[in-house]
């Protein structure tokens, strides 16, 4: 398993450095914006901030550090996945599931100055952890994530859902939601004292706990929102009025326009995320399908698609649904599919790379 990672994790890199190499001959360099940045205590980030500052104290400079944690929990990250993929009865897809995962458009992000490879790596543990029925560890996991990211928080239900789903081995059966109330009833009745799904608990805790952090070293706890408005996500907005915006975005600039591209890519991928999720229905075990859907929904609640691009990155589910549409394609239609998602990994990379904002 761990050759296999890390076959996959150094094709990934010399690709990833090759389009680099490539777009620095075929794009100039634009000026990095500077109204993109936040604190990132109140940016729901601490522990790849704190990860970066233990790397500072010993001279190493935050983008290199950055760097450094970013590849070793995607690294991380591939190793846990392949681990869970085995659980899941899925050790032929293998190959397909790396390949998806390591081209996908904006994988290069798992290496960048960004926490996505971090969360991912904790989430899928906490998802293999629950899978295991070792729940303290999965709400460790878990209890981490939130504090790295806000829908961490989503974690609660697949931990709830394996629980209460342990014995169905075939994922269909984990849809039986009747089965599932009685499940839930029963347990109810019994309340174990010590039973370990209760450590489920630490993740809502900890997102209490980083309030509570937040509300005696800055005097308010409203700033772990509020400093989300340098990227306009501090609102609540029905997702269909930010389809209209989008819509309305596309139609009002020209396809050359950087504006039109940038919108457009965001609504893609936000139809891609929406396709895959339907397609998935009762395909994937009902925990893993409820984390990919609620995960989803929520960043489309902000009032903009900013990010949409990259928060597939963080989804176990959305990569293994996609390998189970893939598996059912003919060769073409996968080499056109990963012909695709090549270019638009060159092209979103050039962009990054040379100081466009994409996600």
């Amino acid at each position: 398993m761990l050759k296999k990672s890390l076959l996959l994790f150094f094709s990934w890199k010399a690709l990833v450095l090759f389009f680099a190499y490539l777009a620095t001959l075929l794009l100039p360099f634009k000026e990095f914006p500077n109204s993109f940045i936040a604190d990132p205590v109140f940016g729901r980030s601490l522990p790849y901030f704190v990860l970066i500052r233990s790397l500072n104290i010993f001279g190493v400079h935050p983008v290199i550090a950055g760097q450094i944690i970013s590849n070793i929990f995607f690294l991380g990250a591939l190793f846990v996945s392949l681990k869970l993929l085995s659980i899941d009865k899925k050790r032929s897809s293998f190959l397909l599931f790396g390949a998806v995962l390591i081209l996908f458009p904006t994988s290069f992000f798992y290496g960048a100055v960004y926490n996505d490879s971090l969360f991912f790596f904790l989430a899928t543990t906490s998802l293999y952890f629950a899978r295991k029925r070792s729940f303290l560890l999965a709400s460790v996991a878990g209890a981490l994530a939130t504090l790295s990211r806000l829908n961490g928080l989503v974690l609660v239900f697949p931990i709830l859902f394996e629980f209460l789903s342990a014995k169905d081995k075939n994922p269909l059966d984990t849809w039986n939601l009747t089965k599932l109330k009685e499940e839930i009833g029963r347990e109810i009745r019994k309340l174990i004292p010590g039973e370990k799904v209760y450590f489920v608990i630490l993740i809502p805790l900890a997102f209490l706990g980083y309030l509570l952090f937040t509300q005696i070293n800055y005097e308010s706890w409203t700033k772990v929102f509020s400093a989300m408005s340098v990227w306009n996500q501090d609102k609540v907005i029905f997702p269909l009025q930010v389809f209209w915006r989008y819509i309305k975005i596309i139609g009002s600039f020209e396809f050359s326009n950087y504006v039109y591209q940038v919108a457009l890519i965001e609504l893609l991928f936000v139809v891609l995320y929406i396709g895959v999720l339907i397609y998935s229905y009762k395909k994937i075990r009902f925990s893993y399908w409820l984390f990919f859907a609620v995960s989803i929904l929520i960043p489309s609640l902000t009032g903009t698609f900013q990010g949409m691009p990259r928060y597939g990155l963080h989804l176990y589910p959305f990569f293994l649904s996609l390998v189970l549409f893939l598996e059912q394609r003919s060769i073409p239609s996968k080499l056109i599919y990963f012909a695709i998602s090549v270019f638009l990994l060159y092209y979103c990379l050039s962009l990054f790379t040379r100081g466009y904002f994409i996600a």
